[in-house]
This record gives structure tokens, sequence and C-alpha cells, in this order.
């Protein structure tokens, strides 16, 4: 590979010093305006080598003068000392700067001679032209050149890459992804019905009971023969009536005195054993129920495997082989603002969103803006676009993976008023706040059951959960059921937290609001408040419910505020939503942060200035770009 790119290497040397000896053969009115032109743009691609120098040389030795070549020679020193200079001051040259450069030099050459000779109107007027036209010639040359550059280094990558990796390669590891989500789909299908078959309970135990209780104890007494002979005593109804009282769980005092079997000598050992039979069947039947949910929790899990597995295979889509121009013009605008863009690809998302990956670094050291990068994009692919969250405000000589994605048309920005309840320390309550880089703004609010440090554990596990699988890719249905049969799993002592979780497109405004036992939300619209609300168990209850979103378009200066159940039970008012409502269409207000403190101090107004229970108000706001 290194053998390969010293001959690239040479061969561009071997060009470059071919075009440096042709630019000598163009004369204009006895000018050569491309020699410092063209020696501008060496200096701005670093193309500067023996060869270049032999070929100007060569050609100026040859096409021009002596009195010109000397001129001209002069004249490429100072280009080179104006160019290098102006680098190692700012660290950046474009081709327009560069042909100022050039430009201004020659000008002033042409027009120095004034300073020893009368020159006449029309020499003057050359001159300055000649200034012009080196300006413009070195602006296009440096165009020229170096989008013809960028646009062999596309078509040498793109025609390695598909060397690597063929289109039929891409095709197979494709079908090897769905056949392995397929795999996975199909497990998840075999642990929801594995072991479906239902186990006996409640008064269908009555027989096994019977034959347990009736082996142990009459088949080892002594009157068992005369007591199971007698068919009028009807023993065995009696025995069913007393296990009926056993199921029912009846005391075992009631039982005793109830005597179901008066004849019996062994009637009070009988009702102990039924006891501590039946007990152990229901602690069994308790087992399986639990064994059978996990399994329901484990299908769930796979399921959602398979589904994220589905979405993988799908992917984005690669522009690079119909964007060749476009990657041409990042690499190029790139270099004008003293960045060097190398490995740039272009992808497209399912919503034609577009994304660009490149290795970004500083072309002569120093420190460069990010700015100047995302300026380079914007320029060449006419998009507005926005750096990813890990991306270097300032690049160096060392190449570091940039992403950048299509700007979004919403920025969206919140406030929060939180009161912890008055015999705690600890809230009950926990948010999360986090936008994506596909444009999605979240916000994750949950209610621990009670309060105090249990239910602050309980609602900090839902937030964080639902922040890590949305972070990990999980689209928010899968992510809402892998932090269901979470919960389900470790749940302990029945305890539960409701879920608030809103998702919001910032390039549509579109909101998605899933209420998983979370109190009713507003949204604040024109002066005009409206209630969003829904029934579902909290999370951790039930592993197979399915919570269908509310959707609302958002547009701007909407707001969305979310509460927890604190604020609304204890307005002690008829109809609390809608007396919130009026709070909320009542503050006058465009700030987030403002809006959620002012309407704490409403709500506090109801309760005597006390906190029942943790009360949180978490609003959002949605405004245009």
């Amino acid at each position: 590979m290194s053998e390969k790119q010293n001959w690239k290497e040479t061969i561009g040397k071997v060009v470059y010093a071919l075009l440096g000896g042709m630019c000598s053969m163009l004369c204009v009115m006895g000018y050569y305006p491309l020699v410092p032109a063209f020696y501008a743009v060496c200096c701005l691609g670093q193309k500067r080598s023996l060869l270049l120098y032999i070929g100007l040389f060569t050609g100026m030795g040859l096409c021009m003068p002596v009195g010109s070549s000397v001129k001209y020679l002069f004249l490429i020193f100072i280009v080179g000392i104006g160019v290098r200079f102006y680098l190692w001051a700012n660290r950046r040259c474009s081709g327009w700067m560069a042909g100022m450069i050039a430009g201004l030099a020659t000008a002033a050459m042409n027009c120095s001679g004034m300073a020893l000779t009368v020159m006449d109107k029309s020499e003057l007027i050359l001159g300055l032209s000649e200034g012009l036209l080196v300006f413009g010639a070195t602006v296009l040359l440096n165009y020229l050149l170096q989008m013809a550059s960028e646009l062999g280094k596309c078509f040498s990558v793109q025609g390695t890459a598909a060397q690597e990796e063929s289109p039929v390669q891409e095709q197979y590891d494709r079908v090897r992804m769905d056949a392995f989500a397929e795999a996975v789909d199909g497990l998840s299908v075999a642990f929801a019905t594995m072991g479906r078959e239902k186990s006996p309970s409640g008064y269908e135990n009555l027989d096994v009971l019977e034959q347990e209780i009736t082996g142990k104890l009459c088949a080892t007494c002594d009157g068992c023969a005369i007591c199971w002979e007698r068919k009028e005593n009807g023993l065995s109804e009696k025995i069913r009536n007393m296990l009926k009282a056993v199921v029912d769980h009846s005391p075992k005092e009631e039982i005793l005195v109830q005597n179901y079997m008066e004849d019996c000598p062994r009637y009070s050992g009988m009702v102990e054993e039924a006891i501590w039979a039946f007990s152990r069947m229901e602690l069994n039947e308790a087992w399986y129920r639990r064994l059978q949910e996990n399994r329901r929790v484990i299908a769930g899990q796979l399921d959602a495997m398979s589904d994220l597995m589905q979405g993988w295979s799908k992917g984005r889509r690669c522009l690079d082989k119909e964007s060749r121009v476009v990657l041409a013009k990042i690499g190029f605008e790139a270099k004008e603002r003293g960045l060097v863009a190398e490995q740039v690809h272009i992808y497209e998302d399912e919503h034609h969103r577009k994304s660009i990956t490149a290795m970004v670094a500083s072309k002569w050291g120093g420190g460069i803006p990010s700015r100047n990068y995302i300026r380079a994009l914007e320029k060449a692919t006419g998009l507005s676009l926005r750096l990813g969250k890990e991306a270097r405000s300032i690049f160096t000589k060392e190449s570091v993976a940039v992403t950048a994605y299509e700007d979004t048309r919403f920025y969206a920005m919140s406030g929060v008023a939180g009161r912890t309840k008055d015999t705690q320390t600890v809230s009950g309550d926990n948010f999360s706040l986090f936008a994506l880089e596909n444009g999605h703004y979240h916000i994750c609010l949950s209610d621990g059951m009670g309060s105090g440090p249990a239910a602050s554990k309980e609602s900090d596990l839902v937030v964080d959960l639902m922040e890590k699988f949305m972070e990990a890719g999980f689209c928010r249905e899968t992510a809402i059921r892998m932090m269901n049969s979470a919960m389900v799993l470790q749940g302990e002592d029945n305890s539960f937290s409701t879920m608030d979780f809103a998702a919001l497109d910032l390039y549509t405004g579109e909101l998605e609001l899933t209420k998983i036992g979370a109190a009713a939300s507003f949204v604040r619209s024109k002066g005009e408040t409206s209630c969003m609300r829904s029934t579902s168990l909290p999370a951790g209850a039930d592993v197979s419910q399915v919570v269908e979103p509310l959707k609302r378009t958002m547009r701007n200066g909407d707001f969305l505020v979310m509460v927890t159940d604190g604020v609304l039970e204890y307005l002690h008012v008829k109809n609390p939503e809608e007396k919130l409502s009026e709070m909320i269409s009542d503050i006058n207000t465009d700030n987030a942060g403002v809006l959620a403190k002012s309407l704490m101090e409403r709500v506090l107004l109801f309760t005597g200035g006390h906190a029942m229970d943790d009360m949180t108000i978490l609003v959002t706001g949605i405004w245009e770009k």
C-alpha cells in the first residue's frame, strides 16, 4: 500500500511540474499571469517540490525573455513569502486570499517602475490589469486543481471500498442480520408459549388434596376398612367439605369446631395435614406464576432485541456514489478554511435526513474553530447542519472523527419546579431531559410509589433505564417494553412507579406522550390549554400491557406541562385538571422556567403552603430556530 502511495505522489509531482512549464507558455500582451497564479496555488496545496521548480524554471527559460524571467522569478519569491507568512499568522489561507496576495504583489511590481521612470497611462493600466488577471487566475486554478484532486480521491476511495466490500457482500451481511433477527424473534415466541398449560388451582386441587390426605392418614389407620366400607357414612363427601373450608382459608379453629367428620379419631391431624398440604400447593402455584411471568419478560426482551436488529439491518443509506461532486466540494471548502477532511461519507436515514461523517484535522496546525467546518459543509451541501454532541470545538493537527447532522427546525428548552413532601428530605420524583442525534428531544418524569429514599430509588431506576435504552438506539415502544420488563423482574413488595415519557421531534414538532400510570399533562398553545390524560398501570405492574402514545403537533411558542400526582391531588377543587389548565393559561410568560416556578407558587396557595406529597412540575417550550 505504501509503494502504491509513493507512485501516486511521484505522478502528482510530475503532473504539477508539467503544468508549471505549460503556464510559462501562455503570454498575454507580454505578460505571463499564470506563473505567479499557479505558484500561489502550489503553495496552498503544499505541492512545492524539486520537480515543480525544474518545470517552472525550464518553461521560463525557454519561453520568456530574460527580463521577464527575472521579474517573475522575483515575483514567485514574493508570492511564496506572502502566502507562507499569512499561513503562519492565521493557520489558514483561502484561494481568494492567495489570489489577493499574488495579484497585489504583481500589481505592485508592475507599478514600482514609476519611482524610477515615467510610465504612461496605458502601461499603468496594463500593470494593474495583470494584477487583476493574476487574482482571478489564482482563484480559478485553485478551485479547478483542488476539485480535481478531491474528485480523484473520491473515485479512488470508492473503488477501493468496492473491492473490499462488494454489493454481494453487503447483501450477504444484510441477509445474515435478518436471519439472526428472525431467529431471536422465534426464540422469544418459544419463551412466550413455554409452559402455558394451566396448573390446577383452588377447588381444582380438591382431588389431589383428598388423595394425599387419605393416603397418609386413612391408609395407616386401624379403622380404615370399617369407615370406608360403610357407604352411608358419606366419608368422601365429608372430607371434601373439610378441604373446601381449607381452600377457602377458613381459620383452623373454626374447621375443628365444625367437626366435619365427627366419628374420625384423627380429624385434628387430618385438618393440620390438609392446611400444610394446601399451603405447599399455593407456594408452588406462586412460584409457577412467577416462572411464567419471567418467561414472558424474557420473551419480551428477546422480541425487543429482534426489533432492534431488524432496524439495524435497514440502517442508513450511503449516498457517496451519487454525491461525488458534493464530497469533492466538502474537501475543497474545508481546505479553504484551513482544515483537512478525509474519509468523508454522506448518509441518509429512513426519514431522508442526511448526516456527514469525516476525519477532520487542522491543515497547518494550531487551532481551527469547529464553526469553520460547519460553514464548509453548509456551503458545499446547501444544507443547514449541526455537529454531534461529542464533536470538538477546536480542531488541531490530530485527526478526529466528526459527524454532522441535518439541523432541526425547532429547539426546545425546559424548566422545572419541585417540592419535597413536608415529612421527607428526599423527593420520590425523578426526571431526565436528553436530546438524541436523530433530532428528538425526550422528557421523562417518574413518580415513585410513596415518598422518601425508597420511592426515589424506584423512580430513578425508571428514568435511568429509559435514558439508557433510548441512547442505545431502541425505538420508543421497545424501550418502554424493556424498561417495564426490567421493573417486573426487580420489583419488590409490589412497589411501582409512574412514568410520563415525551418524545418531541424537533424537525416536525410532532409530540408523542406515553403515560404509564401518570397524572394528566397539559399543552398550552396560543394562550389556550388542553389536557392530555391516559389510564394505564404503573411501570412494573403488568409486563403484557401495551400503552398507545398520545399524539399532538406542537408549534412555535407552545408549552408542554408535565406534573406528578402530588400537584393535582391536593388542589381540593371539584375538577383539579380543569383548575390547573386555568392556572397555566393565566400565567403570561414565554420562559419555561418562569412558567414552572409560577405554577408551583399558585398550586401551593391551594395547599396552604404545605406539600402533602412530592410535587414536580416540568415545563418544556418549543421555538423555531
